[in-house]
């Protein structure tokens, strides 16, 4: 009963996106972490172009990388607060997500994958969340409470999958809103608040309730796979 309930998790996280085929680790942190299927079809076609490109000659780190997809998100905060078009805003908020996706392409390449750089990755990741949310308020499409409720949802889903992972659980396929989805969700919300405020108010709403039912789905699974 308990393996059917998982089941059932899983198949309905399929309807929004195939299982992301990451193998449980012991440790909490994974540079994997919110990656779907469709961002990897993505990313995997970046790394391509990027190999016959540029191949071996990326100067920097993956850990600098990392950092430097910080700069970027809060170079998405500072152009929210200076008023700056949204349009460049949801740019900026882009690239930093690029970067996230990239310092693991560059560890791959440079067979520097650490476990201070997972740790690192992750760390960032939540920084870049708070950030990222911050700066939906600052554009007036979030007031405070609710900005503060996309936050909580979105820390709950991270920290139970990692949680979870820790004791032994495997999280592949669970959940509707993993962090890949949320990225590309608030850069469409700001990209809408140019051209229907509306709109833009609603898809927030959508995804702030979304990434609670994520956490509740996390909780549920974790309860029939944790025994």
């Amino acid at each position: 009963m308990q393996n059917k309930r998982v089941l059932a998790w899983r198949r309905l996280g399929k309807l929004w996106k195939k299982p992301e085929g990451i193998s449980p680790k012991p440790s909490c942190f994974s540079r994997q972490e919110g990656e779907t299927a469709v961002l990897n079809r993505v990313k995997s076609l970046l790394e391509r172009v990027l190999d016959k490109l540029v191949g071996d000659r990326i100067l920097l780190s993956p850990n600098a990388i990392t950092l430097l997809s910080l700069v970027f998100s809060a170079a998405t905060l500072l152009a929210s607060y200076l008023g700056f078009p949204l349009l460049f805003t949801a740019f900026v908020l882009l690239l930093s997500a690029l970067l996230d996706s990239l310092d693991g392409y560059v560890a791959r390449k440079r067979g520097r994958i650490t476990k201070f750089g997972a740790f690192f990755d992750s760390t960032v990741d939540r920084i870049s969340d708070a950030l990222h949310t911050y700066a939906l308020y600052l554009c007036g499409i979030l007031e405070p409470h609710l900005a503060y409720a996309m936050l909580a949802s979105e820390y709950l889903v991270s920290y139970t999958r990692a949680r979870a992972e820790s004791l032994g659980a495997s999280f592949s396929g669970i959940g509707l809103m993993e962090r890949g989805e949320r990225v590309l969700a608030k850069a469409a919300v700001i990209v809408l608040q140019s051209a229907n405020p509306y709109a833009s108010r609603a898809l927030a709403y959508a995804l702030i309730v979304l990434t609670a039912v994520t956490a509740a789905q996390r909780v549920h699974a974790a309860a029939d796979m944790l025994k």
